[in-house]
Order: C-alpha cells, then sequence, then structure tokens
C-alpha cells in the first residue's frame, strides 16, 4: 500500500506528535508499505519573505532532506516538501492520505481522489493557533476516517457528530526499559519535561521541586526539553536540552520518580515512556493520563496546577520507598499493553477497510 502523511511543517527539535507520526511510518514501511511524508512548508516559507522566493525554496527542499536529525526514520521513507501548501500539485498519488493536524484537515479533504482514501489522525484537542472550538470539531465532520488516540478525544469526536476509531499509542521497548532495577535506586531523584507551552504546566512542576529541596536537601531533579536552558532555573537542577532517545532512556533510569505538571495533555507519552524504565509516576490529572494509568494503581494523581498536592505525593513516595517500589513494579507491568505491534496492526486493519 502507498500510504501519506501530512505534517504541519518541519521540526528541528523533538515534538510528541512528530514522533508518534515517525514511529508509524517506521513500522509500515518495515512491513513492506511504501510511505511517503509530507511537509508543508507554507506557513513557514512565508514568515521568511525577506529571502527571495528561489532561496527559500532551496533551503525548505534541503530542510526536508536533512530533518529530522533527532529521529531516526527508515531511509525507504520518501520525504516531500509541499513549499506551496496542500494540492495536488505538490502531493503524490496513493492509496492512503492521513491529515495529523487541525491545519492540515481541510486542505487534505480537498484533495482529489487520486491522492489516495483520506484519513485524520487527531492527537489532541487544538484548539489553539487561532482555532476555535467550534472551528476545530467542525474538522472531524470533513468526512475523512477519524482515528483518535485517547478514549476521552473519543467522546469530542463522537459528541461533535462525527465517527472515529480509537487506536491508544504504543512504546517502544526496545527503547524504553529498565536498566537500573527499581528496587536499586538510591536517593531522592526526580525527573520532569520542560516545555514553554502553557498546558504543559513547567511553572508549578518547577514550583514542586523548590519546595521539595527545603524538604530534601540533596534532592537531585534533572529536566529536559526542547528550549534553552530556562534563565531562572536554580542551578542546582539539571537540564538536558534536545535529549536524544537514548538520553532520555538514561534519565529516567537514573531517577526514583517522574513528575508530569501538564494542564491538559492528550496523552502525556514521556509519562508512559518513564513507566516503561521503572519511574514511580506522580501526575496532575490532565486529561490523557487516564488512558493508560490509574490514581493510586500506578500513578498518585492531584488537581492541575496544585503544588502542594504535588509534593505531598512525591514526598510519600519518597519517605515510603516499599510504595515507590510498589507504584513503579505496577506502571511497568501496566505500561507493557501498550505496544507498538497492537497498535500498528489496527491501523492497518483500518486501511484494509477502507
Amino acid at each position: 500500500m502507498k500510504i501519506i502523511f501530512v505534517l504541519p511543517g518541519l521540526s528541528r527539535h523533538p515534538v510528541g506528535g512528530f514522533k508518534i507520526v515517525f514511529e508509524y511510518a517506521n513500522r509500515f514501511t518495515a512491513c513492506g508499505h511504501d510511505v511517503c511524508i509530507v511537509f508543508d512548508c507554507l506557513a513557514g516559507s512565508l514568515r521568511h519573505r525577506k529571502i527571495p522566493s528561489f532561496f527559500r525554496h532551496v533551503c525548505y527542499k534541503l530542510f526536508v532532506w536533512y530533518y529530522p536529525k533527532w529521529f531516526t526514520l527508515n531511509p525507504k521513507i520518501r520525504k516531500v516538501c509541499a513549499y506551496t501548501g496542500i494540492n495536488d500539485k505538490e502531493i503524490p498519488d496513493a492509496d492512503f492520505i492521513c491529515a495529523t493536524a487541525v491545519c492540515t484537515a481541510d486542505d487534505v479533504a480537498k484533495l482529489s481522489a487520486n491522492k489516495g482514501k483520506k484519513l485524520y489522525f487527531i492527537q489532541g484537542f487544538e484548539n489553539w493557533g487561532g482555532w476555535s472550538v467550534d472551528a476545530v470539531k467542525k474538522t472531524y465532520q470533513l468526512g475523512m476516517k477519524n482515528i483518535v488516540i485517547a478514549k476521552w478525544l473519543e467522546k469530542i469526536v463522537r459528541d461533535s457528530g462525527a465517527d472515529c476509531v480509537l487506536i491508544p499509542n504504543g512504546i517502544d521497548f526496545d527503547v524504553f526499559d529498565i536498566d537500573i532495577p527499581i528496587a536499586s535506586r538510591k536517593g531522592h531523584t526526580i525527573s520532569m519535561l520542560y516545555h514553554e507551552q502553557v498546558d504543559k504546566g513547567s511553572t508549578y512542576g518547577i514550583a514542586a521541586l523548590k519546595a521539595l529541596k527545603d524538604q530534601y536537601p540533596d534532592l537531585q531533579a534533572t529536566l529536559f526539553g526542547v528550549p534553552e536552558r530556562p534563565v531562572d532555573l536554580p542551578t542546582w537542577i539539571h537540564y538536558v536540552q534536545n535529549a536524544t532517545q537514548n538520553q532520555l532512556r538514561k534519565i529516567y533510569n537514573h531517577t526514583k520518580i517522574y513528575l508530569c505538571p501538564s494542564i491538559k495533555d492528550g496523552f502525556g507519552l514521556t509519562g508512559a515512556e518513564a513507566m516503561a524504565c521503572g519511574c514511580a509516576y506522580v501526575a496532575s490529572d490532565y486529561g490523557g493520563v487516564h488512558e493508560y494509568a490509574t490514581d493510586r494503581r500506578n500513578v498518585l494523581l492531584s488537581p492541575p496546577k496544585d503544588v502542594k498536592g504535588l509534593v505531598a505525593h512525591i514526598s510519600y513516595l519518597f519517605d515510603d520507598d516499599d510504595k515507590r517500589i510498589q507504584l513503579a513494579q505496577q506502571g511497568y507491568k501496566d505500561i507493557q499493553n501498550f505496544n507498538w505491534n497492537q497498535s500498528v496492526d489496527k491501523f492497518i486493519d483500518v486501511l484494509n477497510e477502507l
């Protein structure tokens, strides 16, 4: 089968939603399918109008050829720079074509039939960047085959009057697994994703870490993220910019607890990865966490923006190592249900049905 994924531009740095698409692309290719990833470069090109069009065009072609460097794509995957946007001229013919973001949905829906049967891969409720709630819901009603990654998204799509198929994200257990036994981890160690997006709640997570440092002077915290190290981040917090998957595995394995202070998130991929690496999981009740975790079974949840709640749960696990071990072991066991083979098989079933 010839399958096209349409992404809303380039990403020189790690992005969770892009990562999931890249995983599917690699795995479909390994199954023998002909996969193409189209990068919508129109918006990026228009932001650099001062540069002559010819040079912009050449630069974006080179960028698409060169990136992503943070994820290893199968070399058999074809990459296309849609310099003038998502239209019949830029998009090759295929059996299936999949929109992957709200800003790609309308354009993909308008493509001619020879570009392939149309799907819409929904990883979050994207009512940001000028998109209203009603406008987002209308994209679910374009007649494409909607695929969602989470039960809460399934409800939103169905409530909007459209149908959908639920395919949970998978975790690559060849990449994320336990190297340092859960019971052998020493000290007061914690890791967290840093993100400038408000919904990721980094402000509340850092506030919790500062409060914990007062309680546990030997606290070792490691943050990782795409932006440069925040200028106001305390010097005792270690920061890793643009961590590779191998670096993430090492970070997770060297910490007892993984903290996710998100306010809203479709899934929370780093939390699932951390569980696969043996971390005890402490998080805000950000919605998507319920796709793979259950409060007091394999995660400790508190309301979003509740710094005291995060501190209380982390302190509880630091002070009772048996509970920390129990929570982490249960999390490791439960997250094994989210394997990529099941996700890929279900996605292929959808394509076969179409």
